[in-house]
């Protein structure tokens, strides 16, 4: 309720006794309604994401006091036009393997029959998973093509290759671990929840990285519509992350309220970065979780995302090799993780024009960097000053 609203409502009640008298009654009507619904144990997944609510932020003073951090804030400047979409966007037919486009269109078609199954009206939010065990038997097919296609992924500059890896490597994985799930029948409410931002996540990936996918919901991505910190905190915070046969948990520690991003187009380029970050830390994680930071002021005017994790010396030498300037040459089993590392690179030159990726990278726009026994991955994005109207993000539309 709008300040004004909220005084003017105070006072009413503090003046008339029939005023109270109907809020009473009001209140009593509400108690009714909630005991006629059905009492339920808690969900587990649910209990797990309220104890992480209360827990304190971690100590990022280290990380924030590093070398890597001090030549950030020497050298951070943004670019004086913001990431609006397209210099990312391919065509379809610019991909040359008729399998691989074959595949990528009919992923997006299945995913836009998913997402109302899994929305917050739908009856798999409801328990009731019949209908969505169905539609993963039904479309297994599709993702048997795109798991084909795996195998040949390598690091690639080339806009093309970028939008397909961008495609099949950001939230994909994910996203296809629980939808396995619910074709094994093995789906629970909380991965229901997981599915819908993924899916969603998805759809708006492969929109911003094909223009030809779905050119009518493209031009929509494109408007403004500033999107808040608290839309990344909502997906993220005790969700379960998988990247291809690894799984673990992920919690938001330090996190500024505040816009991140002024159109959907720009909101999904910051989603896969994101992803791409977890998918290399949560699959080398020694504990089975890795946490998200969003800081604000630590680099005057700049937002700067940081995933994180415990982890061994040998996974941290491993990290270390991906993020390295020359990671072409590693051996197979670690090309996609390449690829995840190649994708931000090429996104930082989009969030930041007037720079080189070989300038970013020495001045610390992104990096990897080990404090005591975590391994630390970040990137920096332009912020957005805050303002009232508008800070936070229009999310009425279900694809959005």
């Amino acid at each position: 309720m709008p300040t004004g609203e909220k005084t003017r409502f105070e006072e009413i009640l503090e003046s008339s006794q029939s005023a109270r008298d109907f809020v009473a009654e009001i209140s009593d009507d509400w108690s009714s309604l909630a005991l006629l619904s059905k009492q339920q144990k808690p969900d587990h997944d649910l209990r797990r994401r309220t104890l992480l609510l209360p827990q304190e932020p971690s100590d990022l003073t280290e990380f924030l006091e590093s070398p890597e951090l001090d030549s950030l804030r020497a050298n951070y400047s943004t670019t004086k036009h913001r990431y609006q979409g397209g210099d990312g966007l391919v065509d379809s037919s610019d991909v040359k393997d008729v399998k691989t486009k074959d595949a990528i269109f009919r992923s997006y078609e299945n995913l836009l029959q998913l997402l109302p199954m899994v929305s917050g009206d739908s009856a798999a939010a409801f328990g009731d998973f019949s209908s969505l065990h169905k539609l993963a038997e039904k479309n297994g097919s599709s993702q048997e093509e795109i798991n084909k296609i795996y195998s040949e992924l390598r690091p690639n500059q080339d806009l093309i290759h970028q939008s397909v890896h961008r495609t099949l490597l950001a939230s994909l994985p994910s996203l296809q671990h629980f939808i396995d799930r619910a074709r094994l029948g093995k789906v629970e409410l909380s991965d229901v929840r997981r599915i819908f931002y993924l899916c969603r996540d998805q759809l708006k990936i492969m929109r911003a990285s094909f223009r030809d996918l779905d050119p009518q919901r493209l031009a929509d991505d494109e408007l403004i519509r500033v999107h808040g910190t608290h839309l990344l905190r909502q997906k993220w915070t005790g969700a379960k992350h998988a990247y291809f046969k690894s799984s673990s948990f992920a919690d938001c520690g330090n996190f500024f309220e505040g816009p991140i991003s002024e159109r959907c187009v720009e909101f999904a380029e910051y989603d896969s970065n994101l992803y791409c970050l977890a998918n290399l830390v949560a699959n080398r994680s020694s504990t089975g979780g890795f946490k998200l930071e969003l800081v604000k002021d630590a680099v005057p005017g700049c937002a700067l995302a940081i995933v994180h994790a415990d982890m061994d010396t040998n996974m941290d030498n491993e990290l270390s090799a991906i993020a390295g300037k020359d990671n072409a040459s590693l051996p197979s089993q670690l090309a996609k993780d390449a690829c995840l590392w190649s994708l931000l690179q090429s996104s930082m030159t989009r969030g930041f024009s007037h720079q080189s990726i070989e300038n970013l990278r020495e001045a610390s726009f992104f990096g990897k960097r080990r404090v005591g026994n975590k391994s630390y991955l970040w990137f920096a994005w332009p912020e957005i000053e805050y303002i009232q109207e508008g800070a936070v993000a229009s999310t009425e539309k279900p694809g959005q």
